[in-house]
């Protein structure tokens, strides 16, 4: 069986490899100039500089065993300090300062208000109606930032954090896995997955047109058997009618991210800060250098601010010279920054990371029922399943074995 899989970004890459084990021949059409989507790594002289995710919370060992890149993981070292942005303080997390913003008493009687989730709530409500106003109206804004770049009380508590429904948040135990990256960036990543697919990747290939034929698809008059939607929601409503009005109920934020080098000396070391005011131009800032070697050069210190987002799109929108001012700006307020920056890129997203806010899983269903009217057609990708690097992977092997199989989700 040929298989056309449409994005060469992780989801479709995992896609493009675990379609071989079945006997499949995958062919990805990447429309950029690269494998990765927004996984990738830039490498400018002594800064290197990321133009997605950081660092990866969940194993990829089968991935990176293909890859050969076991060897150049590397996890953040410390000090991995985090701080928080409230009441115009920077504030230590955990410290005394923010348990107090926090409301401590009502929080600790949370095993007391630990009933099951029911239906389908905002995460700020969960979290309120469990913690109380203060604590939960706190704890929603820094979950929603930092995974979402999301409105509290849009997202949904049940798709966007599902383990929210496993009881008790305080007594529950806590099994987290390190955070890891790779010595080049985590771009590395579908840079060599890539490469050992070799010439069924094709870079610079657009499709622009997707139509079923008697035999299966055609992509751009070339004909397959099968396809793998490994592209953004918005991008699959242009190339499948079919599914356009359902595929365009699912939303996603725009996401800007401006790196700037300064003197090591003027920044603080530790993982990063949390605006938890919504005052600040920069939903939240990373401190690259800090943990990871080979970031930046010695003697200086590489910040990554994250702008945008579901609460301030229009910021994402600003004109480069606008966006790094303000971000220097808030850098200056609050973590102290204050020289000519050395260094200085923007990475640009119109769409960056899904939203998945109240009524998801139905809006997914429903796409899902009318895929279930396209025989041979596959969906994949941040959109559907979850957003991380490991969700997104394991969506594009999933959709490649249900070509496989009859269609289950």
């Amino acid at each position: 069986m040929r298989v056309a899989v449409i994005g060469g970004g992780v989801a479709g890459l995992s896609a493009a490899w675990e379609l071989p084990r079945s006997g499949a021949e995958p062919v990805v059409f990447e429309a950029g100039k690269r494998a990765g989507g927004k996984v990738g790594s830039v490498r400018e002289g002594p800064w290197l500089t990321e133009d997605g995710p950081h660092f990866i919370a969940q194993p990829m060992d089968s991935l990176l065993d293909v890859a050969g890149l076991q060897g150049a993981l590397l996890e953040p070292q410390p000090p991995k300090t985090r701080w928080v942005w409230l009441g115009n303080q920077r504030l230590r997390a955990p410290s005394l300062g923010l348990l107090q913003q926090l409301g401590l008493p009502r929080a600790l009687l949370e095993p007391l208000f630990a009933r099951p989730l029911e239906g389908d709530t905002s995460l700020r409500a969960f979290l309120v109606q469990r913690l109380g106003v203060r604590a939960g109206e706190l704890l929603s804004t820094l979950m929603a930032s930092g995974v979402y770049a999301g409105d509290p009380a849009r997202l949904s508590a049940r798709s966007a954090f599902p383990s929210l429904a496993q009881g008790s948040l305080l007594l529950r135990r806590r099994r987290r896995s390190p955070l890891w990256s790779l010595r080049e960036g985590l771009g590395s990543l579908p840079l060599a997955l890539a490469a050992r697919l070799g010439a069924r990747v094709r870079l610079n290939a657009k499709v622009s047109a997707l139509v079923p034929s008697t035999a299966g698809w055609l992509v751009d008059g070339d004909g397959f058997d099968a396809v793998v939607l490994a592209v953004p929601s918005s991008v699959a409503a242009t190339l499948v009618p079919r599914l356009a009005e359902a595929l365009g109920k699912l939303r996603s934020a725009p996401v800007a991210l401006v790196h700037l080098g300064f003197p090591a000396r003027e920044l603080p070391r530790g993982f990063g800060l949390l605006d938890a005011s919504s005052s600040l131009r920069f939903v939240g800032a990373l401190l690259p250098s800090s943990m990871l070697p080979g970031r930046a050069p010695e003697g200086s210190a590489l910040l990554t601010a994250i702008c945008g987002g579901a609460r301030h799109p229009e910021i994402a929108r600003l004109p480069d010279a606008q966006l790094i001012e303000a971000v220097r700006e808030d850098v200056k307020r609050t973590l102290g920054a204050s020289s000519e920056p050395q260094y200085q890129r923007v990475v640009r997203y119109s769409e960056a990371i899904p939203q998945y806010e109240v009524g998801h899983e139905e809006r997914v269903q429903a796409v899902r029922a009318l895929l279930l009217e396209l025989p041979r057609l596959e969906l994949a990708g941040a959109a559907y399943d979850g957003v991380s690097v490991p969700d997104v992977a394991r969506s594009g092997a999933r959709a490649a074995a249900r070509l496989q199989s009859p269609r289950s989700w």
